[in-house]
């Protein structure tokens, strides 16, 4: 804090804090004025962010508020200077982390997606095209398996390092899943030079690559779309080169296509996979998995239901694929009517075989929490299966709020009045929300994957991690950690004081009978399955 008279910007008086904030003695501070801390100083309206200068030359980051008062008939300026440097570079790691991807450090898929929707946009109607190439390396969960994770790591490090030499100065390289990357080539001439640039990259690839002591070699399958003859928008665009992509990995291989009308017209797998969805929604084929969730003590805490599809074809689909088709052909209601049901009618026959009651988590749509008939839906589907509450939690992501802020928030009020838990998953990646964390009655964020993934490496996201703790229980909200695959994941997040975690390394989301079996040999449950543990209730009595 510091007196100064707003005419010669000279000060009067400064605190104790001042002097050891800035480096500079009382004699030197009153030999100085404020343009000498900060250029360009204003006299009577020093409010708001700002550099300062210390003695030593280097530079802070502040935050000043300025009243003015009389004393002894002069008219002088009061400030209230904080310092907010770290609180500011943390928001610019945590804008960082949410924009690129941890292990790389290439951007992640949000990121590319605005990339390319801005490629778009501003695309000449001239001879140029643009193109997306999207590329996943095959057979890599067997190099996990094999060499372990940390090789693993390593391999997709250098798949990064390479793509990227491969492309232009303008163009965009990404990694937009667990061993999935995207390219976007701004300016091409056609087909042909995209083509080129794909045989690039089975050629680089076709280099070795050395991770310890072993020499890795990888292969890839590249699927290929152009703007705009397969696609003038970012959906359609992504779901041909995707689908194009998952063509060349069924055919084996180590191979690039591009998108075709012969593989438009054969069915993508999208309408494949559309209408998989819509059969087994009538017919059955449909699956719950649940996912246990342990405190730090190795306590079972709770359970996340996860939805599964088996193709005929495809296999197990990934839930990230068909939910997404899901959402976008109008099917994610009645997919999530379904598994609200299922989960409901295994929660009962659970509790009539004498198993304890166990909260059951699962994830919400955003094109479901702002439908003004949500809550009362989820509402007549507990109350027909006689099931308590308490016993149902609900995972939104930040986006999911972000879409309808004022309709999200009036269903989860509602949900939560009754007694449902809410958490905020894949917490991290959608910053923008979180001023509107202490608002909402949420229990619980879930701290993404990627952010865990680097928890225990030198300069990885140990701190971040620690910060999202310290803020989350400052707010009385509980933590869960999601995606911990390692001993020293889970020894760092004891350290920070995680409430909860789950991941590989614990369990992989099992069928309803394999559960029944755990909660068997775990019948006295912690007490926060049915309560709302201590950072939660405190939470949630202070917002109701």
């Amino acid at each position: 804090m510091w007196i100064y008279d707003p005419l010669t910007l000279s000060f009067e008086m400064v605190n104790d804090a001042a002097v050891a904030q800035y480096g500079y003695s009382r004699e030197q501070f009153h030999s100085m004025n404020l343009n000498d801390i900060c250029a360009g100083a204003g006299g009577e309206d020093l409010f708001g962010p700002q550099q300062h200068r210390k003695s030593d030359g280097s530079l802070c980051s502040v935050d000043v508020a300025t009243h003015q008062l009389q004393s002894n008939g002069r008219h002088l300026s009061f400030s209230l200077v904080q310092d907010v440097t770290d609180r500011q570079q943390l928001h610019q790691r945590l804008v960082h982390q949410a924009n690129h991807d941890l292990l790389t450090s290439l951007p992640n898929r949000a990121c590319l997606e605005e990339k390319l929707r801005e490629t778009l946009q501003h695309r000449n109607s001239g001879t140029h095209q643009s193109a997306l190439l999207c590329l996943d390396v095959d057979r890599f969960k067997q190099i996990n398996d094999t060499y372990g994770h940390g090789v693993g790591d390593i391999c997709l490090q250098e798949v990064a390092r390479r793509l990227t030499q491969l492309i232009g100065p303008k163009d965009t390289a990404a990694r937009t899943g667990g061993e999935e990357f995207s390219l976007l080539l701004q300016q091409i001439s056609g087909r042909a030079e995209a083509e080129q640039v794909a045989h690039c990259i089975l050629s680089t690839l076709q280099t070795p690559i050395q991770a310890n002591i072993f020499s890795i070699e990888l292969t890839a399958s590249i699927g290929i779309a152009l703007c705009p003859t397969h696609g003038s928008d970012v959906s359609t665009l992504w779901r041909n080169a995707d689908s194009a992509m998952y063509r060349a990995k069924r055919a084996g291989g180590n191979q690039f296509l591009s998108m075709s009308a012969e593989i438009s017209q054969s069915a993508s797998e999208a309408n494949e996979i559309e209408l998989h969805v819509r059969r087994a929604l009538k017919e059955g084929g449909l699956e719950v998995h649940y996912q246990p969730l342990y405190t730090l003590d190795g306590s079972l805490h709770s359970l996340e239901a996860l939805v599964r599809l088996h193709h005929p074809v495809y296999g197990m689909v990934s839930p990230t694929r068909f939910v997404a088709i899901a959402e976008e052909r109008g099917l994610i209601v009645p997919l999530s009517n379904w598994v609200l049901n299922e989960v409901c009618r295994q929660s009962c026959l659970w509790q009539q075989a004498g198993l304890p009651p166990i909260r059951i988590a699962l994830n919400i749509s955003p094109l479901e929490i702002t439908r003004p008939d949500f809550a009362a839906n989820v509402s007549d589907t507990l109350t027909a299966h006689n099931v308590d509450p308490h016993l149902i939690g609900m995972e939104i992501t930040e986006t999911a709020m972000m879409r309808n802020l004022t309709e999200a928030s009036r269903q989860i009020n509602l949900l939560a009045g009754s007694g449902i838990a809410f958490s905020i998953d894949d917490f991290g990646t959608g910053y923008s929300s979180l001023g509107h964390l202490d608002n909402l009655p949420v229990q619980t964020l879930k701290i993404d994957r990627s952010f865990i993934e680097r928890i225990g490496h030198s300069g990885g996201t140990f701190s971040i991690v620690d910060a999202i703790i310290s803020m989350a229980h400052s707010l009385q909200l509980s933590v869960v950690a999601e995606g911990v695959e390692t001993e020293a994941q889970w020894s760092c997040l004891r350290d920070l004081n995680c409430d909860a975690v789950q991941g590989y390394l614990f369990s992989r989301p099992c069928p309803a009978a394999e559960i029944s079996i755990l909660l068997q040999q775990n019948r006295h449950i912690h007490p926060t399955l049915v309560q709302h543990g201590t950072h939660a209730q405190t939470k949630h009595a202070r917002v109701a």
